[in-house]
């Protein structure tokens, strides 16, 4: 293993820049991708939430960097600093990222990326500064280890990117499954064109529809206004893991706070809190920050439980557990879980889960299983997908470190 510096096996280390937001002509129109350090995070990026114009390449000292470019987070609160991403199109970034085109004859740029992801700690640890900043310096000088010529680091390569390119797959098909289950349910529940006893769309084929008051639209005739108290209970059933040694609750539902939906598991001995018991036909729905739209989908699987920051809904059948899944995840329910939700701070609000279950939707009992039924094989394949990526990102982030250190080789 050698151990060199940043700046030796790189071409050029620099910061990026925010041009001026009151000047609209740098903003306008923008083409070029612009970069903040809240997406950093994910192996790759191919594509930035704002743009900037020419004009303000022209016109400012921003920079464009190539694809295969690594950015590090150098600012950010929470978990942000440190986090580091590779740029996949050509982009400029905010002055808070710390971007590193490396010499491809020197090093390799996702082993590099590897390397750095086994350092977010020692990343973090050089802050100065009283909100804890990094700088450029400190990572310009950063020592890298790695393998004395580039077939060796391609090598470690493959065996971790082989497993993120199968993340990636899952996600992607993951994305496509949620935008195909969303479908449907605006067709059925929003448009109101479930199939009729014939089989042909119900408001589209001249269904009777009536104004419902409470609800302040027209729904199916024989349909109703039912709060989501009626159609699922909640389950308050809790225990406390270290009271029960002899069994290992291994499968622990842990909330994730973010836009990323999770399944984690946790070995039961390392948990020593009261945590609610999750049954198969339950939908654990976050009361923390509900804006976040985290929702996890149980398994039939023994010795679940899952922490009291979710509220357990208890369904009657996993058709109709399918039907609040989409109710759950759906824009209407989350901005009624948000217009709700008190705290003191954003990151610490809360709904309280009576006010959650008062959600009033239009509500059919017999379409409503139907719907279940026909997004069941979606709804299955989607979550088989998140328990797998789960499951492959454990194991990449266990071989990680022991590839970095030279502990497992790649024959």
């Amino acid at each position: 293993m050698l151990s060199k510096p940043v700046w030796a096996i790189a071409n050029r280390v620099s910061s990026g820049l925010t041009p001026l937001r009151s000047n609209p002509e740098f903003w306008l129109n923008g083409t070029i991708p612009w970069l903040k350090t809240e997406q950093l995070g994910e192996k790759l990026i191919y594509s930035t939430t704002e743009k900037i114009s020419e004009v303000a390449l022209r016109k400012t000292s921003i920079k464009v960097y190539p694809p295969n470019t690594l950015s590090i987070a150098m600012y950010g609160e929470g978990k942000t600093r440190g986090n580091v991403s590779i740029i996949k199109s050509k982009m400029a970034t905010n002055q808070a990222c710390c971007n590193i085109e490396l010499d491809p004859e020197l090093a390799d740029f996702e082993y590099v990326y590897y390397f750095l992801k086994t350092q977010y700690n020692e990343l973090r640890n050089l802050s100065s500064g009283v909100r804890k900043n990094l700088n450029s310096d400190d990572i310009k000088n950063f020592v890298i280890r790695l393998p004395k010529n580039l077939t060796e680091q391609k090598k470690i390569v493959g065996a971790l990117s082989a497993l993120d390119a199968k993340i990636d797959c899952n996600k992607r098909i993951n994305f496509e499954l949620e935008a195909m289950a969303k479908a449907l349910f605006d067709y059925w529940f929003v448009q109101f064109d479930f199939p009729d006893s014939d089989g042909k769309p119900y408001k589209s084929s001249g269904g009777k529809m009536v104004y419902n008051t409470l609800l302040k639209r027209d729904i199916p005739q024989n349909w109703a206004a039912t709060p989501l108290s009626s159609i699922t209970p909640v389950s308050n059933e809790s225990l406390n893991p270290a009271d029960f040694p002899d069994r290992l609750f291994k499968h622990f539902s842990i909330p994730v706070f973010d836009v990323v939906k999770t399944y984690g598991v946790e070995l039961g001995q390392s948990i020593g809190s009261n945590k609610f018991t999750v049954l198969g036909a339950d939908l654990l729905v976050s009361k923390l920050n509900p804006w976040s739209n985290r929702v996890v989908y149980a398994m039939d699987e023994a010795d679940q439980i899952c922490s009291t920051e979710f509220v357990v809904w208890r369904s009657s059948s996993e058709n109709l557990k399918n039907f609040l899944f989409l109710i759950a995840t759906s824009q209407q329910f989350i901005s009624h879980c948000v217009q709700s939700a008190s705290g003191t701070s954003n990151s610490h609000k809360r709904v309280n889960p009576s006010v959650m279950m008062r959600f009033e939707l239009p509500y059919e009992e017999k379409v409503a299983a139907e719907f279940g039924k026909v997004i069941n094989p979606i709804l299955k394949k989607l979550i088989v997908n998140q328990r797998e990526n789960q499951y492959l990102s454990q194991l990449r982030d266990w071989l990680l470190p022991m590839l970095m250190n030279g502990q497992v080789m790649v024959v």
